[in-house]
């Protein structure tokens, strides 16, 4: 776990990957439920630097931030698609940078590198799965705007 934190409040960065007009999300064994790829900043990484790592290491696939990121001079804009706070059970509150991805190169993967379940989700599939209501929306949205 990340050492960022605010006494009860870690940060952390997730990403709604989408291909082919599916999103993929991974099966979380201590929350019982589907969320996004992602996990939390280490000291001295940005929220992009962190889930470019989370998801090499989870997925090893190849992806590019939706929508891209922009400059202004030497100013680069992140473009995350929200700011949530979560409530975690054993740890507390997590500031929860969402943002959105497009796979540019997928290896077919089944699982994550600590064992995860990982599954592909039409529109059609997350109206019907049981989840999260803020994971459902979010993905919905991912299919919805990431082209």
């Amino acid at each position: 776990m990340g050492d960022i934190n605010w006494k009860d409040r870690c940060w952390v960065t997730t990403i709604f990957l989408v291909k082919d007009e599916k999103v993929l999300l991974t099966w979380n064994k201590n929350l019982q439920t589907w969320i996004p790829v992602g996990g939390h900043i280490e000291p001295g990484e940005s929220p992009e630097e962190a889930i470019t790592r989370e998801v090499k290491e989870e997925v090893g696939c190849e992806f590019s931030f939706y929508p891209d990121h922009k400059y202004k001079g030497d100013v680069k804009i992140l473009n995350p698609s929200k700011v949530q706070i979560d409530n975690v059970p054993h740890h507390n509150k997590h500031i929860n940078l969402v943002f959105f991805g497009k796979i540019s190169e997928w290896k077919n993967a089944e699982k994550t590198d600590e064992d995860e379940l990982l599954k592909w989700f039409s529109k059609e599939d997350l109206i019907k799965e049981k989840m999260l209501e803020s994971v459902k929306e979010s993905a919905l949205e991912a299919l919805k705007n990431v082209r």
